[in-house]
C-alpha cells in the first residue's frame, strides 16, 4: 500500500486552519468545486470537483484544532482500505503546520498521480485562504 504525504506551513493559528477544514461554509470559500453535507463524526461531506466527479468523505474522528480523520465513501478513491488524516500543529514561530496523509493506495491505481497533484493544489488553496483570514483577524 502507498501513502501520499503532503505538508504546508501557514501564517495562521491552528484554530483558523481547523475551522477552514471543518466548517462547510468556509470550505466553500477555498475548495475547488461544490461542497455539500456536514463535517462531524459519523457524517459525510461531498465534494463535486466538476460535473460527474464527486467524492464523499465520512468523518471518523475530530480533535478540535488538531486532527481530522476521514474515510472515502464515494468517488474514484473510495475503498474500504483508504484513510485520510489531517494533522494541524503549532510551530514555535507562531505559524501552523498542516500534515496530510492519504493512505491505502494500490501501486497500480491510475488515480494515484492525479490525486497526488490534487492534494498539493488543495493545500495551496487552503494556505492562501487561512492566511488571508488570519491577516484580516489581526487588523480588526
Amino acid at each position: 500500500m502507498i501513502a501520499l504525504r503532503h505538508a504546508v506551513k501557514v501564517i495562521a493559528p491552528c484554530e483558523t486552519v481547523y475551522r477552514a477544514l471543518t466548517e462547510i461554509e468556509q470550505m466553500r470559500q477555498w475548495h475547488i468545486g461544490e461542497i455539500t453535507g456536514a463535517i462531524a463524526v459519523g457524517d459525510t461531506f461531498f465534494l463535486e470537483r466538476r460535473p460527474g466527479l464527486k467524492f464523499g468523505w465520512r468523518t471518523d474522528r475530530l480533535e478540535p484544532n488538531y486532527l481530522l480523520e476521514q474515510t472515502p465513501v464515494a468517488g474514484p478513491a473510495a475503498s474500504g482500505k483508504k484513510r485520510l488524516v489531517i494533522e494541524i500543529s503549532e510551530l514555535d514561530d507562531g505559524r501552523s503546520r498542516i500534515d496530510l496523509l492519504d493512505e491505502g493506495w494500490q501501486e497500480d491505481d491510475p488515480h494515484l498521480p492525479l490525486c497526488n497533484s490534487y492534494w498539493g493544489e488543495t493545500l495551496t488553496h487552503l494556505r492562501d485562504y487561512v492566511e488571508r483570514i488570519a491577516a484580516a483577524e489581526v487588523t480588526v
